[in-house]
């Protein structure tokens, strides 16, 4: 049966406390934004937020090319949706110099008596009082023995010898994949890592710290700058949009009005907005400023097209091909071509076809993954560029409406070391270096916050002087999350590195009130090491979980190569960094007075620091044992290898990083191992109760891959997962045989009668309220509790051994016709098997002995018959008074008179459901109850056996079933495809057409032909022998070493 998650939160990180409040803001009283500004958009005459909501009748629009007929959403979607901006729209600060920022920065949230080197919690350690609480007394405490602490050179050690990976590795798998000791004789108790003992210890001097300036962002309606600008001339081909996810800086667009409002006289002057962020608005990259030391990328934005997908709400922000071509053809170009002198005209590339044509490779074909073409606009051009394109837009009306309220989005990253420093001294400082460097930038326009809101990220980087041991630092995670807590800043996002419970880095905005006063906008600290791994586009790029499913080489070699890095950074130090995105005034603040800073807050000790080698060699190995235990399942290939192999691969992923979790099978398996308590009993993410000799290897996570988890492995992950369960099924049938089938799945009818006859409770599953039953009609419920009170009336007070059943609800009536309670009523029972439905998948009931029995829902008719039923009951019947009076059967004839017809479907359809539900029921005949000897017979329903079939004398009864092929019913893919074309042809945009006669006669002529029988036919290809990936890295294999996977 499927494992049920009990508690989602199991699956999440736990976070720290939080014990010092941030600094207390006096309540701001000046000014917040800019002045409104009636002229600044278009604000009366849009659409209404009434027109927001699609028809449900609305189709797919047709696009009509030169091509034929293309399908787009276009023309439905990316309209004017009615948003507008305001002058203060760019602004995400109050129009104040920054309040109190230094507090803000780099905050000691921990006390005095915060010991930075204890770090392992008191469930694990027992230190903790067993007293009651408010109790003088002193406590007993506990004395912990099953967890033996380790530090991350003794895990190291404890793992011995690193074997090739077909080899197994029974210390480093308990060591990096269980989070058990061993020794020579077995496995040892749990394990807990503790860095703190191999930590190092330095003093604020001998920690270098750095200062630089790493991106920047400026929002702005109009754009300025001293230099030029490459503005592309088509498009840029991209698969994501240049802002593809937060980066923490919004824009505050004005939301329509209703029609209410828009048909008020007099116009509205108050409007409501609201903070989108800036990568939920649509937005396409325009051009570039490029030089030899950077790039900044220049976005336009189109926020009246905002809007949501129709089915997972999310925003879309990837402009389609036809939105983009429409503007560049209608709006940019035309621009370009009329603020430019005559003599740019042979130059210039008047419609968007000419473009492409001019930019298509040798071979003809058009468009490219690199960037376009650009032609260099100055500044002067550029401003008379943007008027030109707001007076088209204008001009445009509804055509064009969509691209109003434009504005531009220049972004730049990857700077820091043109600014770290001064680059080293070359400059006064951080903010001179970003001048120099980025001499094309107007930064005086920049930074008048009249023109639109300027962010930078100020980051200082701390690393130790230490010639003799590399080392790497880490954040500790309680001390972070404190000094956040300090700082006002939110929640976040915290990032536990290689799975570690303390050490790791955050990441969180502050509180919205407090940063429109600070102006600082969000905080980053992460530890530098990644940088050793980081690649150049900073997107974790590591193999599938389907590659690593199938052992492919791409799996293999990504596994080699990390480890090839890790191993070659253990000479090398690597410390941690803290960076802020602030305004550009606050930026100024914070590069005066942040290394002093530095210095008070190193002394609250919130870096751990480690010698490189423990490090790495710790990542390292923790890579080596996944791998290899990969490959252990993929040999074994348990049901759930599926499972297994997404657990496996999430924790190899994050020994180097820390990605989102998309797959929803990860999140159930890590809630239901419980990976928030095994992070805090351990240190580390471990597979605790890992066995590699079980069926399945892990119990706790689900036994079977399903089929979301199938269809993420691969095209063959059912086949092979149809393999294992039948495995499975043949090892373990003998052990479940006796308890869900205790006569076998096939016991002959001669056995099946005598275990029902003497223990019906062993072959008959219990009965159970349905959920089902619970929406049955209030006229069939009173019917059965009517049947059950009459019928069970009929029987004298001496065969009860109980008191006689008298139920009022449809629930107790079906449970006074199970076999407990029948057994509980009367003193003389007898139970008696019925054959209906016993057939196998032939319809064939082999050993069958005796007339074939009535089914359960055939009964219903017996015991609720038509009016005019054939078989009336004569006066001397049990039946007799059933049929007249106040009996039952009487009362559902007068019910059937008040129905008309489809209501008299739907109460008998409503009885047999019941009946069909019932666990046994007399064995009525021409009698009521029947009976033999002393007991009364009941019939027992063949729905609740606990068999599969009634089976032949001489088959046995506890051999599992062989597993025979089964039949193929559906035709492959290329002979329906032939027969489709046979029996019907089709034209299909012009790629198939009917035949002639004259085609058809030509083609037979061609077969019959001398030339088509004596054409060559070439050998059969020749088998090759496939060669297994070599499994260690830089080496020549071995026929020894080569790995051979069943």
């Amino acid at each position: 049966s499927r494992r049920r998650v009990k508690n989602w939160n199991l699956g999440s990180n736990r976070r720290f406390p939080r014990p010092i409040v941030p600094v207390p803001l006096a309540a701001y009283l000046g000014r917040r934004w800019l002045k409104d500004d009636l002229t600044f958009d278009n604000y009366e005459g849009g659409p209404t937020i009434e027109m927001l909501v699609k028809p449900r009748d609305i189709i797919t629009t047709m696009t009509f090319q030169a091509r034929g007929i293309q399908l787009s959403t276009a023309w439905v979607d990316w309209v004017d949706h009615g948003y507008r901006i305001t002058p203060s729209s760019f602004h995400i600060f109050y129009q104040c110099d920054p309040i109190a920022i230094m507090d803000h920065i780099m905050p000691i949230g921990t006390s005095d008596s915060y010991d930075a080197s204890n770090q392992i919690p008191d469930r694990v350690t027992g230190a903790y009082s067993l007293a009651q609480i408010g109790s003088h007394q002193e406590g007993q405490h506990t004395h912990v023995t099953d967890v033996e602490i380790l530090s991350a050179s003794e895990l190291i050690d404890s793992a011995q010898y690193d074997p090739p990976l077909q080899e197994e590795c029974r210390f480093g798998h308990n060591a990096f994949v269980r989070g058990h000791t061993s020794h020579r004789y077995g496995d040892g108790p749990a394990l807990y890592v503790d860095l703190e003992r191999d930590s190092i210890r330095f003093s604020e001097d001998e920690i270098e710290t750095s200062v630089d300036i790493d991106s920047i962002i400026w929002t702005t309606k109009v754009f300025r700058c001293k230099g030029s600008v490459g503005i592309y001339i088509t498009p840029p081909f991209q698969t994501k949009p240049g802002i593809f996810k937060h980066n923490h800086t919004y824009v505050d667009i004005t939301i329509p009005q209703s029609e209410e409002d828009a048909s008020s006289p007099g116009g509205r002057t108050e409007w409501l907005s609201k903070r989108f962020p800036m990568s939920a608005i649509p937005h396409a990259s325009i051009g570039r400023i490029s030089s030899a030391s950077s790039t900044l990328n220049l976005y336009i934005a189109f926020p009246r097209m905002i809007h949501q997908h129709p089915v997972n709400g999310r925003r879309i922000t990837l402009m389609p091909k036809e939105v983009l071509d429409i503007f560049w053809d209608k709006v940019l170009l035309p621009s370009i071509g009329d603020c430019t002198d005559v003599s740019w005209a042979p130059y210039l590339k008047h419609t968007l076809d000419e473009a492409r044509y001019k930019a298509r490779g040798r071979d003809g074909r058009k468009g490219g993954w690199g960037p376009p073409k650009t032609i260099p606009l100055s500044n002067d051009d550029f401003r008379d560029v943007q008027d030109r394109m707001e007076t088209r837009i204008r001009d445009g009306e509804g055509e064009l409406s969509m691209y109003g309220s434009m504005f531009f989005i220049l972004e730049g990253k990857g700077i820091k070391l043109l600014t770290k420093d001064g680059q080293r001294g070359r400059f006064s400082g951080p903010e001179e270096a970003l001048r120099r460097n980025l001499s094309d930038l107007d930064w005086s326009y920049m930074i008048d916050r009249r023109h639109g809101e300027l962010l930078v990220d100020v980051g200082i980087s701390f690393t130790p002087r230490s010639p003799d041991v590399p080392v790497i630092g880490v954040w500790r995670l309680d001390a972070l999350e404190a000094s956040f807590g300090a700082g006002g800043y939110k929640r976040g996002e915290m990032h536990h590195h290689n799975m570690l419970s303390r050490y790791g880095a955050l990441q969180a905005e502050m509180q919205q009130e407090r940063s429109q006063q600070t102006h600082i906008a969000f905080r980053s600290t992460y530890n530098l090491y990644y940088e050793s791994i980081r690649t150049n586009n900073n997107q974790v790029n590591f193999a599938s979980d389907s590659d690593a499913y199938k052992l492919t080489p791409s799996y293999m070699t990504e596994c080699f190569d990390i480890m090839r890095v890790v191993d070659g950074c253990k000479e090398k130090t690597y410390g941690v960094r803290d960076e802020y995105r602030v305004s550009g005034h606050a930026a100024r603040i914070i590069l005066d007075n942040i290394e002093s800073k530095a210095i008070q807050y190193l002394k609250s000790d919130p870096i751990l620091w480690i010698p490189s080698t423990i490090w790495f060699e710790l990542m390292r190995r923790r890579v080596r044992e996944i791998q290899r235990t990969q490959i252990s399942i993929v040999k074994k290939n348990p049901p759930n290898l599926g499972i297994l192999t997404g657990l496996l691969n999430h924790m190899l992923r994050l020994t180097t990083s820390t990605p989102i979790i998309y797959d929803y099978h990860v999140r159930e398996s890590l809630a239901l191992l419980e990976y928030r308590n095994v992070l805090e009993t351990a240190g580390m993410f471990f597979l605790q109760d890992f066995d590699l000799s079980s069926s399945t290897c892990l119990d706790e996570v689900q036994q079977i891959d399903d089929v979301n988890v199938l269809g993420l492995m691969g095209v063959t992950a059912k086949a092979q997962r149809d393999r294992a369960v039948e495995r499975m099924d043949a090892l373990r049938s003998d052990e479940s045989e006796s308890e869900e089938y205790p006569l076998g799945r096939t016991p002959t009818w001669t056995r099946l009668k005598l275990a029902i006859a003497n223990s019906p409770a062993m072959i008959m599953r219990p009965w159970s309220w349905s959920s089902k039953l619970s929406n049955t009609q209030l006229n069939v419920g009173r019917l059965v509790v009517m049947f059950t009170r009459h019928v069970w009336l009929m029987l004298t007070p001496e065969i009860f051994k109980g008191i006689r059943p008298y139920p009022s609800s449809l629930q107790e009536a079906m449970r006074c016709w199970t076999i407990t309670s029948i057994d509980d009523t009367l003193t003389s029972i007898a139970f008696e098997a019925c054959n209906a439905g016993l057939h196998d998948n032939a319809g064939v009931t082999p050993g069958r002995l005796g007339p074939k029995s009535r089914a359960f829902v055939d009964r219903c008719s017996l015991f609720f018959p038509d009016p005019d039923a054939s078989n009336k009951r004569n006066a001397q019947s049990q039946w007799c008074a059933l049929w007249e009076g106040d009996g039952y059967i009487a009362e559902y004839h007068r019910m059937m008179k008040t129905l008309d017809g489809v209501q008299q479907a739907s109460l008998k359809q409503g009885l047999c459901d019941i009946f069909s539900d019932l666990h046994c029921l007399p064995a009525s005949g021409a009698r009521v109850w029947v009976q033999k000897k002393d007991a009364i017979v009941f019939i027992t329903n063949p729905a609740f056996y606990r068999i599969d079939r009634v089976g032949r004398g001489g088959e046995s009864h506890r051999r599992a079933p062989r597993a025979r092929r089964t039949m193929k019913v559906i035709k492959g893919k290329r002979i329906f495809a032939a027969d489709l074309m046979d029996s019907q042809p089709f034209d299909a945009d012009g790629n198939l057409r009917r035949k002639t006669e004259r085609q058809k006669r030509r083609e037979i002529h061609k077969k019959m032909t001398m030339a088509k029988k004596n054409k060559r036919v070439p050998p059969p290809p020749r088998h090759r022998r496939c060669r297994p990936f070599p499994m260690d890295e830089l080496k020549h294999v071995t026929t020894d070493d080569e790995m051979h996977v069943d």
